[in-house]
């Protein structure tokens, strides 16, 4: 069957009308974007964590690195983090963030990986250490960073402030 012009034309007129009236629909509420002081970068939505550009986030320790894709701990990397608990548990209220960095070389998927592995590792023996665990939040940053943080396969533990 064919279809005659003038049908086809009603029917794309009739589309343009439908789709100029869907305008006037009001959006959801939970489309519209949230509020600038709501949102909580790379982090989530967790009490007392602000957004790592803030500039109240100050590093804690001396940074630990990590040799190749390794993700253990090594006994150097086990004495800063010793230190870093004692001074730590005496502020309760502390948040820590454990920020993991890779070479620029790998594939981004594995750098973001090995990153998060590495600063879950530094988390993992922190909170063994005596830090409450809703205090310490990680984040693996790969090899996507801005010009300004590390550029090699190191963990930044910061504390804010």
């Amino acid at each position: 069957m064919i279809k005659r012009p003038a049908a086809i034309l009603s029917s794309a007129f009739l589309g343009c009308l439908l789709l100029a009236s869907c305008s006037s629909i009001p959006m959801p509420s939970f489309l519209h974007s949230p509020a600038s002081e709501a949102v909580v970068y790379a982090l989530g939505p967790r009490d007392g964590f602000t957004s790592p550009l803030n500039g109240s986030l100050k590093p804690a320790c001396p940074a630990l690195v990590f040799e190749n894709a390794n993700f253990q701990l090594t006994s150097a990397h086990q004495q800063a983090l010793n230190s870093l608990a004692q001074e730590m548990t005496k502020n309760k209220k502390a948040h820590l963030l454990v920020a993991g960095y890779t070479a620029p070389n790998l594939p981004a998927d594995h750098a973001r990986s090995l990153s998060e592995r590495r600063s879950l590792a530094v988390r993992q023996r922190l909170i063994e250490l005596g830090l409450e665990a809703a205090n310490v939040q990680t984040v693996g940053f790969g090899n996507d960073f801005s010009p300004s943080g590390p550029s090699s396969d190191v963990v930044v533990i910061y504390r804010q402030n």
